[in-house]
């Protein structure tokens, strides 16, 4: 009993141990990996709008380029002498199809051409009619430019020590150039610091036609304030509110980004990062030779192209719109991709041009977008994904690879948990198990050295003087020493089972005629222990080939584990017998004993297994009789079995190859 209780205790620690060590941390990273999983959608979303977003400062910086290529050339192209200014435009005009509607000024910006008159033509009438009051100085247009530039300085100030009030990545769309998402967007300048130069530098060359010169910014700390500026929202609204306060006021986009919050309608559009702020002509141009200003009529953006002539005059033009979107459509990368549309939208929200057979595409909600310039506020560069549902599908095919690989570490942690588990416990059970076969062993030992140490006292001490006991004596010490030799001999099988077959002299031998001299040698032993020994022979010779000395040993232990088990009815019955196809013999030992339990029928062949192998178990053995005795037969090419005898007992029964006769 108390065994059992240390063996149930022993069990409950190393399943607890088997918890803490495996079950516990494999389910921490089970959770932590469908965590990761069902995140698995938005990281796709946010890998895919980076890449999109670097692509789209390319396109940025490119748009950028091409409006720096069109001041050049209308400035290179525009006539030095205006004495005659309907010659003058059609040089002009020959020389660029840039040009749309051409104008001069005077330096007190009194209009020199167009004039008024019958001759004059539309285009003509229309300029003066919707730019007189702006090109005489008397009347504001809105000029823009970009709120980081603006506010760099009181931006920067905050990083030394920057308001920790931080949006989530992509929540939104503001941008440096006007990325989809404002996380995005920083990453994304940063990520393509070579484009992003580009356009800052484009930027700046053609800022001429906005605002006054200053020193142009420095790169770095541009970039530095505008991470500042998108990663911090209290600071943004206060950069916002500020310059409402100065009169310039946010311009609203004219996209929703998909991958920032839901937008319904304009109103809830995100604010752009260009600012609007109303001046005169005299203060756009002052400090500036040239450059170009934006102009919304209406609904539409129109560019003007100004030019200072050495005798003070202005010299300009309205750049054709058509021509305009002609050269910089002819600058940008493929618009298809098995993965992306890519666009650039209008002040309207209208692609530049709109690709066959996708007209039925929201070009307002495209998945990241960004602004390209404040020469073209409200236009935007913007991607698109060509399979709404590419996100999701790329999502759950990893997701599904991510699951694979979880539930198979996940098996492959409790496979070898349980493997490790059940290993120490069998480590443990067999440690357990060599105390008390030691313990076992010895009490073995002793018990026929008691009794043969006994007899021997008796007959040298002469207190039996009759013949025939002393007789019956010396018959029960050459028992009880076959006995002790027989123990020996296991413990020394024992030692040599993991070392290769033990050396046996093989010869015929009659299986009747060996097992007669085992049963008679036990018999003086067993039968006045209370034990009914029987013996069944055939009729004629039996010969089976094998080493005598090692078979003799596993029919031995075969009837001591019989001896052992037998309580009530010592009943032990030994067959000897041609199998029914008669190419083989058996050897079967019968008893009457306790049984073995159905549970314990598969391991009674097992090294150290006994029933019960308690210390205090009342049948003493070593465990070794039975595996010792398999060993032996099927080291001569045999099988040993066990099988419940009917009526209550064990049956074992020994089937070894039949040979030939010497």
């Amino acid at each position: 009993m108390i065994d059992k209780a240390m063996r149930a205790k022993l069990s409950t620690r190393l399943k607890v141990l088997f918890i803490g060590a495996v079950i516990l941390p494999a389910a921490f990273l089970s959770v932590l990996a469908a965590r990761a999983i069902n995140r698995e959608e938005a990281y796709v979303e946010k890998q895919t709008a980076q890449t999109l977003s670097a692509e789209l400062v390319h396109v940025v910086g490119l748009v950028n380029a091409g409006l720096e290529a069109v001041g050049e050339e209308l400035g290179r192209t525009v006539p030095a002498v205006w004495s005659d200014p309907a010659d003058s435009f059609r040089q002009w005009k020959g020389a660029s199809p840039l040009v749309r509607t051409p104008f001069l000024v005077s330096p007190k910006f009194e209009i020199l051409w167009p004039k008024l008159s019958a001759s004059a033509s539309e285009d003509e009438i229309f300029f003066l009619n919707a730019n007189r009051e702006f090109v005489s100085n008397v009347k504001e247009i809105p000029v823009y430019q970009n709120i980081v530039l603006a506010y760099r300085d009181e931006i920067a100030a905050q990083t030394a020590a920057p308001v920790r009030d931080r949006t989530a990545p992509g929540s939104i769309s503001l941008g440096g150039a006007g990325l989809g998402t404002v996380k995005a967007e920083a990453e994304a300048m940063e990520k393509d610091a070579s484009s992003g130069m580009e356009a800052a530098k484009v930027s700046r060359k053609i800022d001429a036609a906005a605002k006054p010169s200053p020193a142009p910014p420095d790169y770095v700390q541009t970039q530095q304030a505008l991470k500042t500026f998108v990663e911090n929202e209290s600071l943004r609204q206060q950069v916002y509110q500020e310059a409402q306060l100065r009169g310039q006021d946010p311009v609203r986009r004219t996209v929703s980004p998909s991958i920032g919050q839901a937008r319904e309608d304009a109103a809830d559009r995100p604010e752009s990062i260009y600012i609007s702020e109303p001046k005169k002509f005299e203060a756009i141009i002052a400090g500036r030779d040239s450059g170009l200003i934006p102009r919304f009529l209406g609904e539409d953006l129109r560019l003007l192209f100004w030019k200072k002539e050495s005798d003070g005059r202005i010299a300009g033009c309205v750049v054709d719109p058509e021509a305009l979107k002609s050269r910089l459509l002819s600058r940008l990368p493929e618009a298809y991709s098995p993965s992306r549309v890519l666009a650039v939208l209008d002040e309207n929200g209208r692609p530049l041009t709109a690709p066959a057979g996708d007209s039925s595409r929201d070009w307002r909600r495209p998945f990241v977008s960004r602004e390209i310039s404040e020469l073209l506020p409200r236009w935007e560069a913007a991607s698109y994904l060509a399979d709404p549902g590419l996100i999701r599908s790329r999502a759950h095919v990893t997701a599904v690879i991510l699951w694979a690989l979880v539930l198979t570490l996940l098996i492959s942690i409790l496979a070898g948990g349980s493997l490790v588990l059940k290993t120490v416990g069998s480590e443990m059970d067999l440690a357990r198990k060599k105390t008390t076969f030691v313990t076992n062993v010895s009490h073995e030992l002793k018990t026929p050295l008691t009794s043969i140490r006994m007899f021997a006292e008796m007959l040298k001490d002469g207190r039996q003087p009759d013949p025939a006991r002393q007789g019956q004596y010396l018959d029960l010490m050459v028992s009880e020493t076959d006995r002790l030799t027989r123990l020996i001999n296991n413990v020394l099988d024992f030692s040599r089972l993991d070392k290769g077959r033990r050396p046996y002299v093989l010869k015929p031998l009659e299986a009747g005629r060996l097992v007669t001299e085992i049963v008679e040698g036990q018999r003086v032993r067993l039968e006045p222990n209370g034990f009914i020994l029987g013996l069944r022979t055939p009729a004629g010779p039996v010969f089976v080939r094998g080493d005598e000395e090692a078979l003799k040993q596993a029919v031995l232990n075969l009837l001591s584990n019989a001896e052992k088990y037998s309580e009530g009815r010592k009943e032990i019955e030994v067959e000897v017998d041609l199998a029914a196809d008669e190419r083989s013999a058996f050897v079967r030992v019968l008893d009457r004993g306790i049984g073995i339990a159905p549970a314990h029928a598969k391991k009674v062949f097992q090294e150290f297994f006994r029933a019960d192998d308690s210390l205090t178990s009342r049948t003493k053995g070593t465990g070794l009789g039975l595996p010792i005795a398999r060993r032996i037969v099927r080291d001569h090419g045999g099988e040993i079995a066990y099988a419940p005898r009917e009526g209550g007992g064990s049956v074992f029964t020994i089937r070894l190859p039949r040979s030939e006769g010497p």
